[in-house]
């Protein structure tokens, strides 16, 4: 393969990974968490109907011919169930779902009315799969209740309305 060729086959990739982290960014910003914000200083590649931002460390590669650089995507370790301190709900789904959009909110709602009281987490095994078999998920959306003390008390699946999911801890024994 020649040099030109390679070089354009690397442009092209790292535009299409950028444009996709980009993409992603903007879901999880509907859910609630803050978008990636591209540093100030970083260049970006003009598309026909969006800036992409592109890294020193891609363009230094793309001008020397050589692979891109993989970014590091840091996934946080799952949070050890066994120090929480409060009763928690964790829901695992994907933003790519409708019953896990409309599971999104209640687990909003739930925010809002037992945030003090209740840890509400999202996993969405889409961008972290290694989620999935470590709660052994095999339908989203799926919401798995802790108590207090971290131990899991209930697992559901499917979509779980606001009410019930207050009811079912209440009927487990759990007080908010």
């Amino acid at each position: 393969m020649k040099n030109g060729v390679k070089v354009a086959v690397v442009v092209l990739l790292a535009v299409a990974v950028a444009a996709t982290l980009a993409l992603r960014g903007g879901k999880r910003a509907e859910y609630g968490a803050a978008p990636e914000q591209p540093a100030a200083s970083t260049p970006a590649v003009q598309g026909a109907a969006m800036q992409v931002p592109v890294s020193a460390q891609v363009q230094a590669a793309v001008a020397t011919g050589e692979p891109v650089p993989a970014k590091p995507t840091a996934i946080p370790a799952p949070r050890a169930v066994a120090v929480a301190v409060k009763p928690r709900i964790l829901e695992l789904g994907s933003m790519r779902c409708m019953s896990c959009l409309e599971m999104a909110k209640v687990l909003d709602a739930l925010r809002a009315s037992q945030g003090s009281k209740l840890q509400v987490d999202f996993i969405d095994v889409f961008e972290k799969p290694e989620a999935a078999d470590e709660y052994k998920i095999a339908l989203i959306p799926t919401q798995i209740l802790f108590n207090a003390a971290g131990k899991e008390i209930f697992r559901h699946q499917g979509y779980f309305s606001h009410d019930d999911i207050l009811a079912k801890f209440r009927e487990l024994g759990v007080k908010f």
